[in-house]
Formats: structure tokens, C-alpha cells, sequence
């Protein structure tokens, strides 16, 4: 229990845990008030987007190479740091948001697969990248109905019946999530 305190402690997990669930909540309810489903669907999305990019810097420690010496198992620990994170921003979403379930569990899934990835990739000080961004490009082009790019880019705002949507988010979240089990926030300089 006391290693599991120290590793909380260590990423400010607390801290940004509170953040992300008023940040989270404050969003998803502004959308609430949106008279289309759609915008329902966006709010969520940007709700999730802000949350995960917010426990996107927990991802990685201080000193990776005091990290590097643990005789832990990191993969395992990645694994379950990056799904309790994504669990407790899909938890807080679902609650707040009037956007239906199946759209909110997969924009968090694909979501928290391109915040690990951020963070294999450019280090966790960059995790909030990915998701803000793909989450923010996702709110202000509509969903569209017509096969093509534009389409796949939209994938979080996508009804929950879209096949390539889902498909979308689940090849981000498990590679995002393998990635970063097996690397680990990529260490920068600074």
C-alpha cells in the first residue's frame, strides 16, 4: 500500500484527479444545455479531451531514471494507471453528460489511447497534446455522413452506431495503450 501511495504522490495524481473531474463535469453539463444531439456529443468529447489530457502528465515521473531502477513491474502498472484514469474520466462524463454511453466509452477509450500515446511519444509533459487536439479538430468540423477522411478524423462526435468510429477508437486505444505499457513516457530533456 505504501508503494501505491509513494507512485500517486510522485505523478500528482490527487491533485489532477480533482482538476480533471471539475473540468470534466463543468464541461459536459455546459453541454447539456445544447438543443442537438450532435453539440451534446462535442461537449462530451471536449469534456473527455480536457480530462484526459489533464491525468495525461501523471504518465510519467520526475526522475525516469530512478523509474528505470523499480524492481516493479511497469508494464502492469502502466496498464492499470492509464485504464483507472480513462475509467474515472469516462465515470465522471457519463454522469454529466446527457450524450449517450456507448459515444462517451468510445471517445474515452480512443481518446486515452492518443493520450499514451503522447506520452511513449513525446513525453508526458506532452500527453494533453494529442487528445485536446484530436477532441478540439472533432468539435468544430460537424459530424459527417459521407465515407471518407474528414469522417475518420470525426470519429469521437460520430453517432454511437458508426462502425468506423468505433473501429477508430479501438485501434488508438490498444495501440496506444500497448505503446506505452511497454515504453513508457518517453524521457525529454528539461
Amino acid at each position: 500500500m505504501r508503494l501505491f501511495t509513494l507512485y500517486l504522490r510522485s505523478r500528482r495524481i490527487p491533485a489532477a484527479l480533482a482538476v480533471a473531474a471539475s473540468g470534466v463535469a463543468l464541461v459536459a453539463l455546459l453541454g447539456n444545455a445544447s438543443a442537438q444531439q450532435w453539440q451534446i456529443r462535442v461537449f462530451a468529447v471536449l469534456a473527455l479531451g480536457l480530462g484526459l489530457g489533464v491525468l495525461g502528465n501523471g504518465l510519467g515521473g520526475a526522475a525516469a531514471a530512478l523509474e528505470g531502477t523499480a524492481a516493479i513491474r511497469w508494464a502492469c502498472w502502466r496498464t492499470a494507471h492509464l485504464v483507472v484514469a480513462a475509467g474515472a474520466v469516462f465515470a465522471v462524463a457519463a454522469v454529466a453528460s446527457a450524450a449517450p454511453a456507448g459515444v462517451v466509452l468510445r471517445a474515452t477509450a480512443g481518446l486515452a489511447g492518443l493520450t499514451a500515446l503522447a506520452a511513449a511519444v513525446l513525453g508526458h509533459q506532452l500527453a494533453w497534446t494529442l487528445p485536446t487536439v484530436w477532441a478540439g479538430a472533432a468539435a468544430v468540423v460537424p459530424p459527417l455522413t459521407e465515407p471518407g477522411i474528414l469522417r475518420l478524423l470525426t470519429w469521437p462526435v460520430q453517432p454511437s452506431d458508426s462502425t468506423a468510429a468505433t473501429v477508430a477508437a479501438a485501434v488508438l486505444a490498444v495501440g496506444g495503450l500497448l505503446l506505452y505499457a511497454a515504453r513508457g513516457s518517453r524521457t525529454t530533456a528539461g
